[in-house]
């Protein structure tokens, strides 16, 4: 077979973007996997250097940097030669063994997805999350095509096989990353080898109704050129055919009858501005169909693909015909077909990619709806965001099965054991990450493979892990363990944590929970049955000792402030039988709004330089008092014979002299009545009769409400 060289376009092109002594650095990759690889054969009986070489070429077109075409000749030599990681860093450096070791967790994945089919979904995360830098995804995406271009030199099982792991593996990825190009020409390849009879009939139809829609699809490119010349607006036209493959899963989803896009018109504008612009100028002079209007400028895809949609009707002799016409800018048209590898696009000769990102910068900035909305993400933030991975807050790790295992970024291998089961992390002593002992507190990556020691006589975890393990799953099955498994050592470690906790905040634990009523209530709150299952919840970490002590403490606070405030209150002797705090010689008064009397529950409010005014506890004006100046309050046993202002209300019939009716009524207990008012409504017969008495006790009260509310005339009394 003749020795594969480079070809002179080839070398012309890399002298040009890389120099004399890039090209010199890429011809070294060529020459050192052509000496590996020497001897191996592809399929096709092709030397087996031809691959990488095409692969390189694919690259080259996307003006990928000098790394990237390097790692396109060397990608399978770590795999299929004996060339050692050493060797690489030694000969091509750190970037370029960075980028091989990515491909290499790549091939693990698809290793995992050939053995754990189902598990595809995990698979696809990890691709987009093992790549911290994006020239990984690109080269074996790159790589993938090529392969994908030469499956016919397989056998029929090995083309559905790889053809499956492109379309639910690779096409994915590229779609991810925004690489229309990549993700069409891989897509419709597998459609070929995977569903051939429908592959025929697609492109059969596709080309039927091309063939019918040629004068229409031209008539319509001119009509879009003449409304751009008529509102001098610069444009280019290109007529966009549906891949094959989309049509086929458009066609399954919606039937042919409900797809307008089979061929659709792309329309290449100078600025946003003008896209915008054509867009108003389209729905003038034709109707647009409600509902398929999309503007992917303001609100870009995920991948970052931008453009505005809209489908209109077009008038023919046989009536409207809806179709899809595409509006979007030179920049946005790179970035809708090649994704991530647009950025090079541009590049030239002694300008690296991370320079041209001020165009992509510029381009993001440029993206205003109405004049008003700029889109917040910039452009660096996205490169940003490429280049150290998607799914940036998770990892994901082989078990030793090859099972994907998705864990939260910082995991450790006791958070990997529990994810697996409780068994094996209660169990576990050690941990091996890519087949080398690590402690278990090594941070783990996307892509390691794990595997845990475990030993019969382990004594179980240990508490220290809750501090250190990352995911939930693990903190809950370690609670579990120690809830159910070391209940007295819990009880005790628990006990220990609270009284530590009240004694730092200078309270005892025990005269804490003196107040029974609140420790019903936290049991209660928690679902705790006694004093000991405090103690055991705490001690296995399922509460902290803040959540348990906090209304405690507080509480305990509140009632210290109030006897600090009790003994700055000026003291006097009145005789009116209310015990403040257990005292009764302070200056107090009662309150207007709800005329406490002897038999009411009350509470005193400390207020400021007019000693405790004492409500009733009931008291509507208390619900907004602070908490702090509310203090206990009681009537004393020894109370003095003494007349209290009191207050009710009647709501009554409207009847000729009913006010005078109740008033009698209320004189016949021998009180005096010191004011009486009465509210008639507007809306209603009813009308409220408010009475003021002068009264002994709440049992007299009592007697006169209970004698009201007898009267025929009277719905209701109240105070």
């Amino acid at each position: 077979m003749k020795e594969v060289q480079l070809e002179k376009e080839f070398l012309e092109k890399i002298n040009r973007l890389y120099g004399d002594a890039g090209a010199l650095e890429i011809n070294k990759a060529f020459l050192f996997a052509s000496k590996k690889h020497e001897g191996q054969k592809r399929n096709s009986g092709d030397d087996y250097i031809l691959h990488p070489y095409e692969v390189a070429k694919i690259l080259l077109e996307y003006n990928a940097d000098k790394e990237t075409i390097i790692c396109a000749f060397l990608h399978d030599c770590l795999e299929r030669t004996d060339t050692s990681v050493k060797e690489i860093k030694e000969v091509f450096g750190d970037v370029v063994c960075h980028i091989l070791q990515g491909l290499e967790k790549i091939e693990a994945v698809k290793r995992a997805f050939v053995r754990n089919g189902e598990d595809a979904e995990n698979l696809r995360k990890m691709l987009l999350a093992m790549g911290s830098d994006t020239r990984i995804a690109f080269v074996k995406l790159s790589e993938r095509l090529h392969n994908m271009q030469t499956l016919s030199y397989k056998t029929e099982e090995k083309q559905q096989k790889i053809a499956k792991e492109t379309l639910e593996l690779y096409v994915p990825l590229a779609e991810r990353l925004g690489m229309g190009v990549f993700k069409r020409q891989m897509e419709d390849l597998c459609f070929y080898y995977l569903y051939p009879d429908d592959y025929k009939f697609v492109y059969n139809y596709m080309d039927d109704y091309c063939k019918k829609s040629e004068h229409m699809v031209a008539d319509i490119a001119k009509a879009l050129k003449q409304l751009a010349l008529d509102n001098n607006i610069e444009i280019r036209v290109q007529s966009r055919k549906k891949s094959g493959f989309s049509l086929f899963k458009k066609i399954h989803e919606k039937g042919l009858e409900n797809i307008f896009d089979i061929v659709a018109h792309r329309i290449i504008a100078k600025t946003v501005q003008d896209c915008y612009a054509m867009l108003g100028a389209i729905h003038e002079k034709w109707k647009p169909i409600e509902g398929r209007i999309k503007d992917y400028i303001a609100h870009p895809k995920s991948n970052l693909y931008m453009s505005l949609h809209t489908t209109v009707l077009y008038k023919t002799q046989n009536g409207d015909v809806p179709f899809e016409i595409q509006i979007r800018t030179e920049e946005m048209h790179n970035y809708c077909e090649y994704g991530i590898a647009a950025h090079w696009i541009y590049k030239e000769k002694g300008v690296s990619a991370i320079k041209n990102q001020t165009k992509t910068k510029e381009l993001r900035k440029a993206l205003i709806k109405d004049s008003e909305k700029i889109i917040e993400e910039a452009e660096e933030d996205f490169i940003e965001n490429i280049n150290k991975g998607f799914y940036q807050d998770k990892i994901f790790v082989f078990a030793p099965d090859l099972k994907v295992i998705e864990l939260p970024k910082g995991s450790i291998p006791i958070d990997f054991a529990y994810n697996i089961h409780s068994n094996l992390g209660n169990r576990c002593v050690g941990a091996k990450v890519n087949g080398k002992m690590v402690p278990l507190t090594t941070k783990l990556q996307t892509g390691d493979n794990i595997e845990i020691i475990t030993s019969s006589t382990s004594k179980g975890p240990s508490r220290d892990w809750l501090k250190i393990v990352c995911s939930r799953e693990a903190s809950s099955k370690i609670r579990a363990y120690f809830k159910k498994e070391k209940r007295e050592e819990n009880i005790k470690i628990g006990k220990e944590i609270l009284e530590d906790y009240a004694r730092r905040n200078g309270f005892v634990l025990s005269k804490l929970f003196d107040d029974k009523e609140l420790l019903s209530e936290t049991m209660s709150k928690y679902r705790l049955d006694s004093i000991e299952d405090v103690y055991a919840v705490v001690g296995y970490g399922g509460l902290t000792s803040s959540q348990v002590l906090s209304k405690f403490i507080l509480k305990q606070k509140q009632v210290e402030k109030q006897q600090k405030t009790i003994k700055k209150i000026q003291t006097k002797t009145d005789g009116d039988g209310v015990l403040i705090g257990g005292f009764g010689d302070l200056l107090k008064k009662f309150a207007k709004c709800c005329n406490p009397i002897p038999g009411d529950e009350i509470v005193g409010y400390v207020s400021r330089g007019k000693g405790v005014t004492i409500h009733r506890k009931d008291c509507p004006g208390m619900l907004f008092a602070e908490e702090g100046r509310i203090i206990s309050a009681e009537w004393a046993e020894d109370i003095k014979p003494e007349l209290y202002n009191a207050s009710i209300k009647i709501v009554a019939k409207n009847t000729i002299g009913i006010a005078n009716v109740v008033s009698n009524r209320i004189a016949e207990n021998k009180v005096d009545i010191t004011f009486i008012d009465m509210d008639k409504s507007a809306k209603s017969e009813d009308v409220l009769i408010s009475v003021g008495v002068r009264i002994s006790s709440r049992k007299q009260l009592v007697e006169i409400i209970n004698k009201l509310r007898a009267m025929n005339e009277v719905y209701d009394v109240y105070r």
